[in-house]
């Protein structure tokens, strides 16, 4: 590959030169970069069959140096925030390097017109970038490092299988690796995280909702509707709040808002008990509002990436409108899937035989941490989880034994 030698040529016109348009650049805080731009790239909307069209990606680029290192982030979604003037990412800092952001396809400014959903694939979003990646290697030709968090750690790991010379190492944050719609791993989490008497107390918080859901619903429904959020598409407020209630199971241990400690007692004031409920489960997941934001999660989720669902069993008799759980509300109206879990297997074979060069990130008692990779014992790769940590955390939030373990082992792979 072709690469540009470093002259005094603007940057900005170096990225127009290798096939970048609509280059803007913007005002930063952090002085260690030179420049930052926000710019777009064509395409193609089905990289085996490029006749199909293009749509427009957007990738976002702080520049620090042609020598240096760059860091890769793999975006699951919407990338705005690369925008805000204090942003910057913990390995970027730590390696002194290049940063750059890009857009998941059918997300932020990043959406084909119009939206033809067989084209959100796996394997067109990872193709994504590698094109990205071949184009910048032209000017940033040094050691590139992937890293993305939650779902976007899962887009840094089918990256790396799909395109494993792209990059020399790679940091997925909280990335699950799901094997079904309905991964039955997560069962088993929230039957052992923690200790029984946390489980057991929110258990009892959880029937307490659906118990007294006289009290609890109308609190819910005017809540919503004072955020002026609506619930057409799961089928209605009262489902919406069951649905709410089975959520709260998973998400208290994704975020840990509250200590088990802070817990109130199921059957206490109202008050207590309900803000403890939306302090993890919030109002707007099973929001027509919400679910539009991010529905190409959810037909991911539903086609390649996997997902979890919910135990009802021990709210039998409590349940009125919830039956069989399931996100297929959540897909585009009139579009039928089929979950495939080729990709995922396969992923996780080469993770475990050949995985080399990546440090996992976990928390504890993070629920998605219950379909974690398990990279073997044929592999250099890192796993650090952090005990009780949430879906939050990162390498900072380690003791600085562990987090420096870790940067100067990611060092030493990029050297």
């Amino acid at each position: 590959m072709n690469t540009f030698s470093v002259e005094a040529q603007p940057v900005k016109d170096k990225f127009e030169q290798i096939g970048f348009d609509s280059i803007r650049e913007f005002q930063i805080n952090i002085r260690r970069y030179e420049n930052a731009y926000e710019l777009f790239v064509a395409q193609p909307l089905n990289h085996k069959k490029p006749e199909h069209g293009t749509f427009s990606q957007r990738v976002i680029i702080r520049h620090r140096g042609y020598d240096k290192p760059t860091v890769f982030v793999t975006e699951g979604y919407a990338a705005g925030y690369a925008l805000w003037a204090d942003y910057d990412e913990e390995l970027s800092e730590a390696l002194d390097a290049n940063l750059v952001v890009v857009e998941h396809r059918f997300f932020g400014k990043s959406v084909p017109v119009p939206k033809d959903w067989k084209h959100l694939t796996l394997a067109n979003a990872t193709a994504d970038l590698h094109r990205i990646n071949q184009i910048l290697k032209q000017i940033y030709p040094g050691p590139w490092i992937s890293t993305g968090i939650s779902k976007g750690g899962q887009t840094t790991i089918y990256y790396r299988y799909l395109y494993p010379d792209d990059v020399v190492a790679s940091v997925p944050y909280v990335a699950p690796l799901n094997f079904s719609v309905a991964d039955k791993r997560v069962y088993h989490f929230l039957d052992t995280v923690a200790n029984a008497d946390c489980r057991t107390r929110l258990l009892d918080l959880q029937k307490d909702l659906l118990k007294r859901r006289d009290i609890f619903e109308p609190m819910f429904a005017d809540s919503s509707a004072k955020r002026k959020l609506s619930f057409k598409m799961v089928g209605g407020i009262e489902k919406a709040y069951e649905y709410n209630v089975l959520e709260f199971g998973f998400a208290y241990w994704q975020w840990y808002p509250i200590g088990c400690e802070g817990l109130p007692e199921a059957g206490s004031d109202k008050n207590d008990v309900f803000n403890a409920f939306i302090a993890a489960a919030g109002y707007d997941f099973f929001a027509d509002q919400s679910i539009l934001d991010f529905q190409p999660f959810f037909y991911q989720a539903l086609t390649e990436m996997g997902f979890y669902s919910y135990e009802t069993k021990p709210f039998q008799g409590l349940l009125k409108h919830v039956e069989k759980p399931s996100f297929n509300h959540t897909l585009p109206k009139g579009i039928k899937v089929k979950y495939c879990k080729r990709l995922s297997k396969r992923t996780d074979r080469w993770l475990r035989k050949k995985g080399n060069n990546f440090i996992y990130v976990y928390g504890g008692y993070d629920a998605w941490s219950a379909t974690a990779v398990q990279h073997g014992t044929r592999t250099n790769a890192l796993k650090l989880v952090l005990p009780e940590g949430s879906h939050i955390v990162r390498l900072r939030n380690f003791d600085d034994a562990t987090r420096d373990n870790a940067i100067n082992t990611l060092k030493q792979w990029v050297e």
